[in-house]
């Protein structure tokens, strides 16, 4: 199971998710989580998986469980 902090790689196995495939993140916030002034609602089943992508702003996405892999 994963835990806050976890390093992860996200694989894709929904056409939705498909964009994202093989980026790497961290886990900000596992579900299920109310919404505050950081995050928005995360459902139970999801993380919400900080991606850091070059200089640019940080991504944060919401990623289902089965969708994620431990990275080194």
């Amino acid at each position: 199971m994963f835990r806050t902090g976890d390093r992860v790689v996200i694989e894709a196995s929904e056409e939705f998710y498909a964009y994202v495939d093989g980026w790497q993140g961290r886990i900000a916030v596992l579900g299920p989580k109310a919404p505050n002034a950081c995050h928005s609602q995360v459902p139970a089943g999801y993380a919400l998986v900080e991606c850091e992508r070059g200089e640019d702003t940080p991504a944060q996405l919401l990623v289902p469980f089965d969708q994620l892999r431990l990275s080194v």
